[in-house]
């Protein structure tokens, strides 16, 4: 009875570490919105988080550190911005033929 106990707890671990995980470039790709390509970049210049090797030819992303990643990006603000006098006396560029 035991056994069966431990190898529940087993199995409740496994899936736990399933779910901590991002895996694959199509995994991640899809949970920040930006390319391989761009990913890449960051990686390498240290603006994103590394992956960890799972295998041979799988990678995978601890989930609480893109998380965190994704808390440290600045927000956007939609608050109206207060024109500046050149901006505000600005005319249309005149097109001379």
């Amino acid at each position: 009875m035991t056994e069966r106990q431990g190898s529940t707890a087993t199995e409740a671990a496994a899936d736990t570490s399933l779910t901590t995980l991002i895996w694959g470039w199509a995994g991640i790709c899809e949970e920040v919105h930006r390319s391989r390509v761009q990913l890449w970049r960051d990686i390498r210049a240290g603006r994103f988080p590394a992956p960890i090797e799972i295998g041979a030819n799988s990678i995978a992303w601890y989930r609480a550190e893109v998380e965190a990643w994704k808390a440290s990006r600045p927000r956007r603000s939609y608050s109206p911005k207060a024109l500046t006098p050149s901006a505000a006396n600005c005319e249309p560029a005149r097109v001379v033929v």
